[in-house]
């Protein structure tokens, strides 16, 4: 069978128009589909063609029709959710697992979050103590045209991320997802319109960020720019989209996941485990860093090994195989070079999953990996490793746990473990990070607000606090006739 060809999707359309590039799977290097590539001038038709939506038509769109439609698309992806996991497997190389139990569910389930919550509105009233006889209405007022850029480590679920919110709060939307990984991304925008969504709201242009990523932000008619990605790159994007309009950036990181001495040890080595190795790595809340009290280093990391030895490589698309591909080339050669680069400089490597005999010829893999006594100094110790490699650092009491969770330019996520929920509390409390886990890692809600501190991005998304970030407020002040109280403020000026 002929792989599918896809294309920008703007307005409502495929545009065919353009070089054509074939996308191959990380899995064993297939051919999985054809992608027309956008150009600058794709992109600035798709932010059009968005603003013209805008407009006309989404947002005179009442609220309860936004919701409705959010909905329907929901239930138009569940009864696609087979395709959507395996075509997610075969372009990022997660496990068809991961994609099936996890990834595509959850994005379903975030959808129908946003389609069903009653917790955002579009107007409340408020009282003016100070004015009686009047009234305030505030509205949350959609921006404009979205701009939205995200990677390729978790494609389906980004675009849902970055799609529903600003579909909810009446924006129109340009998605750019990564060039490597495009394929659910343009699934969800056919969807979307078999759902009801007019032309034009939900476009998505493909192609390299330097090129169509830049024509995006940098162009004048967007209202918010959300970028999710690199640290490094987010800095860049930011300096480009610089002037009078909304950003968020949700950026690397270099999460510690704290195990005291009275933690459920058992318990705390999976959930270690599930913290670093879930899509190998390739999360930006990835738990990399393991910091274990001293007292039982020696018992988590044999129990850590002993989970290890039981992890099934092989090819992804099995439902038995635990281990996800490396998404591309580049980033396994960077993987590869950190990992090294430590161990030349000192580190122990305190085991490594042997996957070379079980994996598939052709693709991209980089096997499980603990090391433990990883010089300070080095990159692999400060610099975010994206893939599946655990480090490990011990320490003696709280205040030291905290000054070494801290010790970092990045602040997205952490996780403490421990059966005393007062200390635990007490800990993630003072650990300078956007989301800690306490007792449990990676589950995220569309419910909760999710973004970084420090180095790790500005903003938020998801929750109601994502939500308000699409929105710009208008306070209208009625004075309802229950009496002249601008009399005194008149007479300042007004002389009867």
């Amino acid at each position: 069978m002929e792989p599918k060809k896809y294309a920008s999707f703007i307005g409502g359309a495929y545009d065919y128009e353009g070089e054509e590039r074939g996308v191959y799977s990380p899995i064993d290097g297939r051919l999985v589909a054809h992608v027309v590539m956008a150009t600058p001038e794709k992109a600035d038709r798709a932010v059009d063609a968005a603003q013209d939506a805008f407009k006309r038509v989404w947002s005179k769109t009442p609220l309860s029709e936004r919701r409705r439609i959010l909905l329907r698309l929901a239930e138009i992806i569940q009864a696609r959710s087979d395709e959507y996991a395996l075509l997610e497997s075969l372009n990022t190389g997660k496990t068809l697992r991961q994609t099936t139990f996890m990834d595509v569910p959850l994005g379903i389930e975030h959808l129908s979050y946003f389609g069903r919550s009653l917790e955002f509105k579009d107007s409340r009233e408020i009282v003016h103590p100070e004015y009686p006889g009047t009234k305030g209405v505030v509205q949350y007022l959609p921006l404009g045209v979205v701009a939205a850029v995200a990677p390729w480590n978790v494609p389906f679920l980004m675009a849902v991320w970055k799609v529903a919110p600003a579909l909810l709060a009446g924006n129109t939307v340009v998605l750019k997802p990564s060039h490597f990984t495009p394929l659910t991304a343009l699934e969800l925008a056919e969807d979307a319109k078999r759902a009801g969504l007019p032309d034009g709201v939900l476009n998505v242009v493909v192609g390299e960020g330097r090129v169509v990523g830049d024509a995006l932000i940098q162009n004048t008619k967007v209202a918010h720019v959300s970028f999710t990605g690199s640290t490094k790159t987010g800095l860049d994007v930011a300096k480009k989209a610089a002037g009078l309009r909304r950003i968020t950036l949700e950026l690397g990181g270099k999460s510690p996941n704290i195990v005291f001495e009275d933690a459920d040890i058992d318990r705390a080595a999976k959930g270690v485990l599930f913290g670093i190795y879930l899509n190998s790595g390739q999360l930006c809340e990835s738990g990399s860093r393991l910091l274990v009290h001293s007292a039982v280093k020696q018992r988590l990391l044999a129990k850590i090994v002993e989970y290890m030895r039981r992890m099934n490589p092989g090819n992804p698309l099995d439902m038995e195989t635990d281990v996800s591909a490396i998404t591309t080339a580049e980033q396994k050669n960077k993987i590869e070079l950190m990992v090294d680069s430590a161990v030349t400089q000192g580190a122990r490597l305190v085991y490594s999953k042997d996957i070379t005999k079980s994996v598939p010829e052709g693709g991209l893999y980089y096997p499980p990996t603990l090391l433990d006594n990883v010089p300070p100094h080095t990159e692999a110790a400060r610099e975010e490793i994206f893939g599946p490699v655990l480090t490990v650092l011990e320490f003696e009491d709280e205040e030291e746990a905290v000054a070494i969770a801290n010790d970092t330019e990045y602040g997205l996520a952490a996780g403490v473990w421990s059966q005393d929920i007062d200390k635990a509390r007490r800990v993630a409390e003072a650990i300078e990070a956007g989301t800690v886990w306490i007792n449990e890692y990676h589950l995220l809600s569309a419910a909760a607000p999710r973004g970084g501190f420090k180095k790790s991005g500005i903003g938020r998304e998801l929750g109601l606090e994502g939500l308000l970030e699409l929105t710009q407020t208008r306070h209208l002040f009625i004075n309802q006739g229950g009496g002249d109280l601008s009399e005194v403020a008149y007479s300042l000026v007004v002389r009867e």
